[in-house]
């Protein structure tokens, strides 16, 4: 059994049901692995897909259910492999780790280095440290202090929470562009529940840069780059729903393998980075410890993440058993060659972010005509995120169930109540 498929044997639990899960499960059954799928949602559609063997549907209401639910799981079905894909049951199976890690090989790195990376904070210091350019940035301490380091800084500034998880007002993160804008948000500090995981940093210009990676012992294996060209926020900072793959850049290359080996990482990741094109000033955002959402793009184009994960996996079991030459599950390097100008879409997210914008009468007319243009542009000549022929069923129904069971016209207002 070569290298490519010494890993792929037996039966893996992909855990976690998000836009990139029907990406993992497509890798890994035409890989060969008997996949069972388990998600919180009853009625799944992932499930549909004709990779899934089986779903398990997990009780999700509390990490203590949750977790003796998959140990439960675990120690009846005992599967080869667990692909952990969503941050949210990443975490909740740190608080068990010791009685989970035992029962199964985990497509995912280290937890410790996985909680490290949740921390934007230690990232950053991380960063700086191996020499990655870190844009100016600061834990909260007060709203007088922070009202004086944002003047240092200069604007524009962004506030954000120290965990990716974190949301503030709703949102991944806020732009504050002067003095006057960031005023009533340090008033509102006073009303903030929870202000010690707030951070304040120097906004970075320019589009951000996805670099989905793999690693084994901090060694980069693999390397793709995308630029994201839209997201589900008119100011960027939110969900990507379009992006194009674009050369590997030798420098965010090198900083990234200089991120993995700070790590010592082993697994596959996303580091992201901002890059302003007209000057090639570069800024570090953060490190995901885990398959990256536009996943489908490179896997499309021949670069099999998911299965690599696996692959990994499987030797960083070999290597911490001790037994024989681990070397030998060593995956092979992808080459960093790879077609460039090649573009995904995730209509679904896209159009549910038009819709938003139509409801919400922020927006004129012409800039919806041009987007929604644009988007069946977009939808006619890209890989979508996660609709392929070979495998419909998913797609379908998860537009079945957002657009068509409940007909679009009742989420938008009429023709004459569009802004101009």
């Amino acid at each position: 059994m070569n290298k490519r498929t010494a890993a792929t044997v037996g039966r893996v639990l992909v855990l976690g049901d998000y836009r990139q899960t029907v990406t993992v499960v497509r890798s890994l059954g035409r890989a060969g692995l008997e996949v069972t799928l388990g998600t919180e949602y009853a009625r799944s559609s992932t499930g549909f897909s004709r990779y899934v063997s089986d779903v398990w549907v997990y009780d999700g209401s509390s990490t203590q259910r949750f977790n003796n639910s998959l140990e439960a799981f675990l120690r009846s079905e005992r599967p080869d492999y667990v692909f952990t894909v969503g941050e949210s049951q990443l975490r909740r199976i740190m608080d068990a780790a010791h009685r989970l890690e035992p029962l199964s090989t985990w497509a995912n790195p280290e937890l410790s280095t996985v909680a490290r990376c949740f921390d934007k904070r230690a990232m950053y210091e991380l960063a700086a440290q191996a020499g990655v350019p870190v844009m100016a940035w600061t834990a909260y301490t007060s709203a007088e202090d922070w009202r004086g380091r944002a003047r240092d800084m200069g604007y524009p500034v962004v506030v954000k929470r120290k965990d990716s998880a974190g949301q503030v007002m709703d949102r991944k993160a806020l732009i504050y562009r002067s003095a006057q804008e960031f005023e009533p948000f340090l008033a509102s500090l006073q009303r903030e529940p929870d202000p010690a995981s707030l951070v304040l940093q120097k906004f970075a210009p320019g589009p951000r840069h996805n670099c989905h990676v793999g690693a084994a012992d901090g060694r980069l294996i693999a390397y793709f780059q995308q630029k994201v060209l839209r997201t589900d926020e008119p100011d960027d900072t939110g969900i990507g729903v379009a992006g194009i793959s674009v050369p590997p850049s030798p420098m965010l290359r090198a900083h990234c393998e200089a991120l993995t080996g700070a790590l010592v990482y082993t697994g596959i990741g996303c580091i992201q980075f901002l890059v302003d094109e007209p000057t090639g000033s570069v800024a570090f955002l953060e490190f995901n410890a885990r398959m990256d959402s536009t996943a489908a793009l490179p896997y499309r184009i021949g670069l099999d993440y998911p299965l690599l994960a696996i692959e990994l996996a499987a030797y960083r079991k070999a290597r911490a058993a001790g037994r024989g030459d681990p070397r030998r599950l060593l995956p092979l390097p992808h080459p960093d060659a790879y077609p460039a100008g090649r573009t995904y879409h995730w209509l679904h997210g896209d159009l549910l972010a038009w819709v938003n914008e139509v409801r919400s009468r922020k927006t004129g007319a012409a800039r919806l005509a041009r987007w929604g243009l644009d988007m069946a542009w977009l939808a006619m000549r890209s890989y979508h995120l996660t609709f392929d022929w070979r495998d419909p069923l998913p797609t379908i129904d998860m537009f079945w169930r957002k657009f068509l069971k409940n007909p679009l016209r009742r989420r938008v207002p009429v023709a004459g109540a569009l802004p101009r």
